[in-house]
């Protein structure tokens, strides 16, 4: 399967089964991710969907404290390697601290499935089931408009005999409704 196809059965999966029950999103966008640590020539397209939890405070005079739970997929591919493709669906709740209106500190822990091969050429992510957390910072610009730069860290916490974590920077962008 090439990353084209992969792509588009994502987004119809994407569409069809995480849509309908998130038609009420806070936020909604997509983004591109490469392997940090010993790159291994690994890259990541994500869509997702964040929807607000109940949990919502304010610390001292200025800091906002809510939540959000994000549900995504992804598709992970390998550079330079045909037919080198897996997807990756998820749920991660996240803490969000908003010091001004504009710009957002997150940290989320989660866990997710992945369907198709895990192991790649110089990089061995073990098996289907594994977790997740992100680590960033959002910008918000007029419009409802955002873009957010992600630490984004995998591992299947050595339930399986490879543990190959990803540990990747992202770069996203996401629209508020």
């Amino acid at each position: 399967m090439n990353t084209v196809n992969a792509l588009l059965i994502s987004a119809v999966f994407f569409s069809i089964f995480v849509m309908p029950p998130a038609s009420k999103a806070t936020q909604a966008g997509g983004g591109y991710s490469r392997q940090l640590l010993g790159n291994t020539g690994l890259e990541q397209y994500e869509m997702f969907v964040r929807e607000p939890l109940s949990y919502h405070t304010i610390l001292g005079d200025a800091f906002q404290v809510s939540s959000v739970v994000e549900i995504g997929m992804a598709v992970i591919r390998e550079t330079h390697v045909e037919h080198s493709e897996i997807g990756r669906f998820f749920i991660m709740p996240q803490l969000v601290l908003r010091p001004y209106n504009r710009i957002h500190y997150f940290f989320g822990l989660g866990a997710g499935f992945m369907g198709g091969e895990a192991e790649f050429t110089r990089h061995d992510l073990g098996g289907a089931f594994f977790l997740a957390s992100k680590l960033g910072i959002r910008f918000l610009f007029g419009e409802g408009w955002g873009v957010e730069c992600v630490y984004y860290h995998q591992s299947n916490a050595g339930i399986y005999n490879h543990n190959a974590s990803l540990n990747m920077q992202q770069l996203a962008m996401f629209y508020t409704f």
